[in-house]
């Protein structure tokens, strides 16, 4: 039962982590910090689907990895 709380806190951060790192690169591409559509190769036409898919999935990813973490700390 230890196992399960331990790799459930474990995936819960990895999913958290890569959420936020999913948000930023919403706000990088949003902005055009440091020229990452050129970087990238995004199409300007395709930017508001990319921005709204990864932008959904970042926020999905932080609050399951938080519920995760939630659940490994017997925090119902």
């Amino acid at each position: 039962m230890e196992d399960r709380r331990i790799l459930a806190a474990i995936i819960g951060l990895i999913q958290s982590i890569s959420g936020i790192l999913l948000g930023i690169i919403v706000v990088l591409l949003f902005f055009n910090i440091f020229e990452i559509r050129v970087i990238l190769n995004v199409n300007t036409e395709l930017l508001s689907i990319y921005l709204m898919g990864l932008g959904l999935f970042g926020i999905f990813s932080i609050i399951n990895g938080f519920f995760l973490v939630r659940e490994s700390r017997g925090i119902i």
